[in-house]
Order: C-alpha cells, then structure tokens, then sequence
C-alpha cells in the first residue's frame, strides 16, 4: 500500500485561501468583483529542435509541474514502468521470471523483494519529511504535471508499449520519492540484490533453495567494480585559462549509460526568471538538471570509485543464527517479511513472501561459495546512501550556482551526490574536480585494525568487509557531515586547477599528473594503480595538445579540438601493442588455431596493417582481428613488456612480451583465434565497423561508431549480437556536451545519442541517433532570442487549478 506521507502547510494554506476566497465571493457586490483564484501550478513549455523543451515557471511548483508534463509527453511509459519497479510490482504485472531491458536486470521477483524492503513506508515519509520546502513543492508539481498529461491522454491515447496497460496509473510523491532512494542505491545494494535475496538461516527451508546465478564475478570482487566503473562509467574534462584559445573555461560531458531502460538521460532547460536559468540533461524522471551548464559555470559527472557501502562479518549465537554478538552482548536480527503479489500463466494473482533479516549494520546477505551464512558466522550489507535523501536539493543547489566557490560549497555542505565525481570550470577559467560523494567514514587506520586477514586483498581495492564483533568497528560519525556514518565533504578529494582536470572512472588521484592526489582512505580514492585506457588516452591527448607536440599549431584547445578527443574513436591499447601484433604477422602464413582449425593469417595480416587504429564507421575488418587478439592477451600471458610504473602512469605498462620465438608463436595462435572469432560472428571480410554495429530504429539501422571500453575508446559503445545479423548497441556514450564559455556567455553544443523519446512513433526517437552517427553537434539554444528564433520553436502554456 502506497504511504500517506506528511503533507506540506503550503497546500493547506492556499486550500484555505480558496475557500476563503469563495466565501468573500459570495457577499461581494457588483461595484467589488472578486478575483478568481490564481492556478496552482503554471508553466510554459517551449520546445526547440530534436523535441528539447524549454520549461519555464514563476516559481518551484510550477517548475516541476512543466518538467512532469513534458517529460510524460516523451517518455511515459518509460516513467510508468519505472514506478512500478520502485515500488515492487513487476512480478504482479510481468511474472516473477521475466527481467527488465537491460542485461544487468535481474529478475522480478527478486527486484519487487529489495524495493519493497528499500522503501517500506516508514523509510519513504521520512525521505519525504527531510526534504527542504522547494524540493517538496518541486515534486509536488511534477507529480500534478505528469498526472495531468495522463488524464488528458487517457490510457487508451498512450503510446503502444503502454497503451490500456492495467499497470499505467496515476504518480503520488510517495512514487517520487522511492524513485529518488533507488537512483541513490545504484552505487551500493542496487548491485547486491541477488546475494541479498539468496541469504536465509542455515538450516531452513530457504537457505537449502538453490541460490539465485550470476554471470561473472559478485560484488564482493574487486574485478566486479572495475568492470563496472569502466562499463557504466563516463568520461569528464574541464579545461581552464591555461588550456584554452580564449582563456575561459571549457568543458566536455560524456556519460556512459544503458541506451534503454531507467537510466537513460532526456535533455531540458530550466528557468524560473531572477532565480534559476540552467540547461542540459537529467536521469530519466529527475526534476532538475543532472549535467549541465549555466551562465557562470559548466559541469559534468562521472562514476567514482569509492565504496559506498561496507560490509560486516557479524560473530553468531551458536544456539541461534539469528542472533549475533557486539560487544560481548547478544542482540537478536530482525526480520522483515516482504509480501510480493505474482502474476501466474493464467493471470491469476498469487502471494509469495521472502524473509530479510536485518541489524544496525544492514542486511543480511550471502555471496554462494564467497560469503556464507553458516552457524559460526553471517555478513551484512550497509548502503549509506539509503540514509541520503539529499539528491535533489544537490542538485539544485548546483544549477542555481553562479562560481566554482558556491559550486564547491554547495557540494560539501550537502554531500548528496550519490556515486559521482564532479568535473566543472567556469566562465573565468578555472577548473575542479571534487570527488565528493556518500561515503561510509572508514579512515585508513579503522581498516586497518577491523578488515579480518582474509579480506585485506579485497580492502586494498576498496572492498571492506569489516569485523562486527565491536562496535569499535562501526563507521565513524563525524560532526561536520550531514548523516551519521559517512565522511564530511571537506574532507574528500578535490583538486583546481587553470589548466585541466579530468576523470574517466579511475580514482581521484591521477586527476591531473601535475598534482597527484594521495594519501586518502582506500574506500575513498586509491594512489600509485595502474589506470584505465581511457583515462590514459585523454590524458596523453591532453598533454600532447597542450605542450604541442600532437601535430597542431598552439599550444592551446578549441572546442571542435576537444570534441575529437572523443569522437577520434582512437583505440588507445592499439596504439601501445600494434607494432608487436605486426612483428608476429611477419613471415606468419599458416598457423594452427587452439581447436586445431589452420588459418591463413595472409588477409588478415593485411587488413591489421590496413586499420587505422580506430572504431570509426568506416574502419575495416582490422579492428575486429585486434580486439580479439586483445581478448586473449592476459590467458596468453603476453602482458606487459614494460610494467606499471607509479612514477610514469600515463605510459605505462605497454608493449608485449615477444622476447623470445615461444611467445612470438603464442601471438601467432592468438590471432587465428582472432580470426575464427571474428569471422564465426558475422564480420565480413569487406564489412566496415559501421556495417555491423548499427541501432534499429523504425526498421531503419543507424550506424555507430566507438567500441567497448575495454580496448580504450574514450567513445565507448557495447553492442550485443543481434539474431538478424550485426550488433546492436545497448550502452555506452548517452549525453555528449561542449560548454565553452566566452564574451558571450556558454556556448553549448550537444547530441543525445538515443534521443529524447523511448516512443518509435516520435519524431525524437531516432532523429539525434542520426545526427551521432554523423558526428553533428547541434548548438543548444540558452538565451530568449536563440529560443524563439530556432526554426523548429514551439509554445504551449499549461495550468492546473487547487484541487
């Protein structure tokens, strides 16, 4: 059942100024007409080029009401399923089998037992509760302004994915609210929910079910999060006075994202006139901008590395696995029973329940094979970001910003970015990066005496798995942060600079070379570890530009200079290991594959000399014969020739290890490994890239260039098979944006990749798709001039009454 939460005054108060108003109605002459009672909620939706809309209010409410209105004109089945997965009821619409779009769903009914347990009523009226009064109407209007659009339309007028859907109905702040807590869970427990939900006590029924499979390492693997961190993570520069032709600040967004689903992004431009004027793209469902830009100042986000969770070996009862010891004194778990309503075959609704067991220091869960409830011991999960309800007051505290210092402040009073780096400059040419985000308060020397031997590798890389038998081995509270238990803002990383800083999913400290950042917890930010290709590829592009040296004239960037840092589609580990792949295809003809095929390496060995090293549209097969090559290099043992190097980051480790004719044959069979892969995949000879990676829309393939992260593309893109034949492109590069700032004011340039609408029958639903494969960056209109004179502008203004 949906919680009645806390209502503001601010509704009673101008529900009783109507009534009042009535009342004078009625005894009013005609010599003193009353005035009719002024709407509730009122805004103006301008609409620009590729659907953009332009939302503009006299104040919170009406802000919000635009944005609800509009975005449930693009995106509304969309928002109505993303309202069902927050409050648990997938199973009861969809069948406890079925997963949501993207690969990393798992399925409903494991899903409908976490939101439920996330946001149980007491959690979601006290999210609510906690937010400041703007917020509070914000979401008050979004709510009444997706609400109205869907009594105008009627379920029968909605797009096709949802149209007559038995699961569409209207949106409550409560819905809000358990959308908000589930963004912030994305970082911590949203990837625990499998292990979560396979933990039961040793002996029962439950815990002899089978536990639930997972493809690839668990949560508790530091493998995992790297993985993560580079799949759905992002690419963000600042550049600052030092770095650009003009001497302002410059910055470039690139967040990695699912290209379906809840998270993707939907641009829009917010004003409320004399107080907030901001412009650029939210998470899908978001009443504020996420990324973006205004007057003053310019920013991005991008995944960080820190933990944002921590987990806890708990000492059990041998009596009772249910009970645990802290402190010599025994304390009993508490278990939570969730009910989840499940749609059968025949559409019949049936009742399935499952048993949480919790304590001060989270969830119980169970990683099969990793982390065991048995009778001797049992591991908790703690989110601190389910104790964060700051996420929208965050945010706009950032789009009202008007200097890096109010940007910088804002961040560090409120510490409500979930699980994001933050990447700015401003009109003046400075630059930031503030690594600062909900992390549970383990200092270095807390680790140190409270992570178990068995699990200091996994604490090396961020992973704590801390000793509950003493609460001395709690996370600390300190005074200076907003909830209990996490680190203050002030005293996470953050670097400024006037030349650049940037950030691409490895940790805060290669921020900028010049002025490493060191010395932090591991659950924070790791120094002196090898870094990812794509933070190595945009920082050895950004120094060759600025000291001169890649070819251009200057020593400085323009803003098309910093768009083909992103749009080259260079593969960075090509660059360090082509020479070698080459070396090995000298004299190499016939060569015998690990199956026993025999390959001839002649075309193929002319196609890899051919590829110009990048994932272009138009790079041929060559790219499809190194990247499996690359696959296979760490079985191989073929890594590296010259070692990561703490003191020379950026260009190392590279080469391959060809030191003797043994490894140079290995190299050889890899690559008739490579060839078989790549041909049994579909890839033609003659194809280019842009032949086979390509997303389908209205019956019509769009190609797409860049690749996966794994080869160092800054540009990332992941595609998976497509039974017709080709790849279809499931995430990656989302919201790309320019900011350079200059006499004028920002001028932005943008393309969302998928963009604005989930809805095929939308004139939005493939137009920016286009304009990506063209490379095109479209100049966002910001000003009232640019807005009313784009060929494609068009008005409407919406109200909606006290109820």
């Amino acid at each position: 059942m949906t919680p009645r939460l806390p209502v503001s005054p601010a509704p009673l108060l101008r529900a009783s100024s109507a009534v009042l108003l009535l009342a004078l109605s009625a005894c009013s002459n005609d010599n003193h007409p009353s005035e009719p009672a002024a709407p509730r909620y009122a805004a103006e939706i301008r609409r620009t080029a590729y659907g953009v809309p332009h939302i503009k209010a006299d104040d919170d409410a009406g802000l919000g009401y635009g944005i609800g209105y509009a975005y449930a004109q693009d995106n509304i089945c969309l928002m109505a399923e993303r309202i069902v997965t927050a409050n648990g009821e997938r199973s009861k619409y969809f069948g406890a089998e079925a997963r949501g779009v993207t690969e990393d769903a798992v399925p409903n009914l494991a899903s409908d037992y976490y939101y439920r347990l996330i946001n149980e009523p007491e959690a979601v009226a006290n999210a609510w509760q906690q937010q400041p009064a703007p917020m509070r109407a914000l979401v008050e209007g979004y709510v009444a302004g997706y609400n109205q659009y869907l009594e105008e339309r009627g379920k029968a007028g909605l797009p096709e994915a949802c149209k007559n859907a038995a699961w569409v109905r209207n949106m409550t702040t409560a819905d809000m609210m358990k959308i908000v807590r589930s963004y912030a869970a994305e970082g911590g427990s949203g990837h625990f929910i499998d292990l979560l939900v396979a933990a039961a006590p040793p002996g029962t029924a439950a815990a002899a079910a089978p536990a639930p499979r997972r493809a690839g390492p668990s949560p508790i693997d530091p493998e995992y999060w790297k993985r993560q961190h580079a799949r759905i993570g992002s690419n963000g520069v600042a550049l600052g006075k030092d770095a650009t032709e003009n001497g302002q600040g410059m910055v470039l967004a690139n967040p990695h994202n699912f290209w379906k689903g809840d998270l993707r992004f939907y641009q829009l431009h917010l004003t409320i006139p004399g107080k907030l004027d901001v412009m650029g793209a939210s998470l899908g469902g978001m009443p504020m901008v996420s990324i973006g830009f205004n007057k003053d100042l310019a920013w991005t986000h991008t995944n960080n590395t820190s933990a944002h969770f921590t987990l806890h070996q708990l000492q059990l009862d041998p009596q009772d696995p249910t009970r645990y010891v802290v402190d010599g004194q025994v304390r009993s778990m508490t278990r939570k029973r969730i009910d989840v309503e499940v749609r059968q075959a025949d559409g019949s609704l049936v009742t399935r329940s499952h048993d949480f067991y919790q304590t001060p220091l989270g969830v119980v869960m169970r990683a099969p094979g990793e982390l065991e409830w048995n009778r001797k011991v049992a591991y908790t999960m703690l989110d601190a970001n389910l104790g964060n309800h700051r996420m929208l007051e965050q945010w706009r505290a950032m789009n009202s910003a008007r200097s890096l210092d109010e940007l910088r402040a804002g961040i560090d009073r409120i510490v409500g970015l979930p699980w994001v780096n933050t990447v700015a400059a401003d009109k003046d040419g400075k630059t930031l990066l503030m690594d600062v985000t909900v992390v549970p308060n383990v200092p270095l020397a807390k680790e140190k005496a409270c992570v178990p031997d068995r699990f200091k590798d996994a604490a090396a890389s961020a992973i704590l798995v801390l000793d509950g038998s003493t609460s001395a081995c709690s996370p600390d509270n300190d005074p200076a942060a907003p909830q209990p238990g996490i680190f203050a803002g002030a005293s996470l990383p953050r670097l400024e600079r006037n030349d650049f800083v940037q950030n691409s999913n490895d940790s805060a400290w290669l921020t900028n070379p010049a002025a490493p950042l060191t010395g932090f917890p591991s659950i924070v930010s790791i120094d002196a570890i090898e870094q990812g290709g794509r933070t190595r590829i945009g920082i050895a592009q950004l120094q060759a530009r600025l000291a001169g040296t890649d070819g251009m004239a200057g020593r400085r960037m323009s803003a098309s200079q910093l768009q083909g840092l992103l749009f080259s589609n260079r593969v960075y580990y090509a660059s360090q290991n082509m020479d070698e792949v080459l070396r090995a295809c000298d004299g190499a003809r016939q060569v015998q594959a690990t199956d026993g095929t025999t390959v001839d390496l002649t075309q193929a060995c002319a196609s890899l000399r051919a590829w110009d090293r990048s994932a272009n549209l138009d790079a041929n097969i060559g790219f499809g014969y190194f990247t499996g090559v690359w696959d296979q290099l760490h079985e191989a043992d073929l890594l590296w020739a010259v070692p990561f190097n703490p003191a020379d980051p950026v260009n190392t480790p590279r080469g391959l290890r060809l030191d003797d004719a043994a490894r140079v044959n290995s190299l050889r069979t890899v690559l008739a490994n490579a060839v078989l892969a790549t041909h049994a995949s579909g890839w033609q000879p003659d194809a280019t890239w842009g032949q086979v990676q390509q997303s389908e829309r209205g019956g019509k393939r769009i190609p797409i260039h860049g690749g996966r992260y794994e080869y160092g593309i800054y540009n990332v893109i992941a595609s998976e098979a497509r039974a017709s034949g080709g790849r279809e492109p499931t995430e990656g590069s989302s919201y790309v944006q320019t900011v350079m700032f200059d006499r004028n004011g920002p001028q932005a340039q943008a393309v969302l990749a998928y963009g604005q609408s989930v809805d095929p029958a939308s004139p939005h639903y493939a137009d920016q798709t286009e304009l990506y494969s063209r490379k095109t960056w479209p100049t966002l209109p910001f000003t009232e001039t640019q807005i009313t004179s784009d060929p494609a502008y068009k008005r409407i203004a919406i109200s909606r009454k006290v109820q």
